[in-house]
């Protein structure tokens, strides 16, 4: 293997890419499906290889602990089945919310491998206090696991969800970039942009990170 090769655990959900080290090359089969221990929980994921360093990795959200083995066929159907469950599961969610006459959106759900654990990821108004335990509370008695509510932001959505961008290419935010740039109408005015939000605004809604690239050259 290259020695400029750089490896990597692809998690199962939103293309989360955790490095991994001090591996023996002879024992590596890059493509392969494996099942992991991160800070969250056991996981399922794929080893993805590359060529020039790693993308933009939610590695500082989700830790790598250690390659528990390589993934068998009833791993493989039983990843099928949780894929099958979030779907389900993704309406429950969004039926519940609207029976408590919740102010959120839910944006999608995650469950871990052994579905110990689902992650149900929203939009609610900034700044705004909720009470979601019976919400939660209700949500784990209908999944029989431990719910982990977790609230995005406009840029976490994009950032977690990914997209494509006007110029034809992934969003920067899902593929490389570590954080998002500070970026202001300024910016646009002084490149001779025109200010309208189809135009200058990413999939977020807010100005495009790009617009920081050009500034000031």
């Amino acid at each position: 293997m290259s020695e400029h090769l750089k490896l990597g655990i692809r998690l199962r959900k939103f293309n989360r890419v955790c490095p991994i080290t001090g591996y023996k090359e002879e024992s590596i089969r890059v493509g392969s499906p494996v099942i992991v221990q991160t800070d969250r929980g056991i996981e399922y994921g794929e080893i993805v290889s590359f060529a020039r360093g790693f993308p933009r990795t939610l590695s500082h959200d989700v830790k790598l602990k250690k390659v528990v083995r390589y993934a068998t066929a009833e791993d493989v159907e039983k990843e099928r089945s949780i894929e099958a469950m979030e779907s389900k599961g993704y309406v429950t969610a969004v039926e519940k919310a609207n029976e408590y006459e919740l102010p959120v959106r839910i944006i999608n759900i995650e469950f871990l491998f052994d579905t110990s654990r689902a992650i149900v990821y929203y939009r609610a108004a900034e700044g705004k206090a909720l009470n979601l335990r019976d919400y939660s509370r209700e949500l784990a008695q209908a999944f029989a696991a431990r719910i982990d509510l977790r609230q995005v932001s406009p840029r976490d959505e994009a950032k977690l969800f990914g997209g494509m961008g006007i110029c034809g290419r992934g969003l920067c935010c899902a593929t490389w970039l570590e954080k998002p740039r500070h970026v202001t109408v300024k910016m646009a005015k002084e490149q001779g942009l025109s200010i309208s939000p189809g135009k200058t605004a990413g999939v977020c809604g807010r100005l495009m990170c790009c617009l920081e690239y050009e500034h000031g050259k």
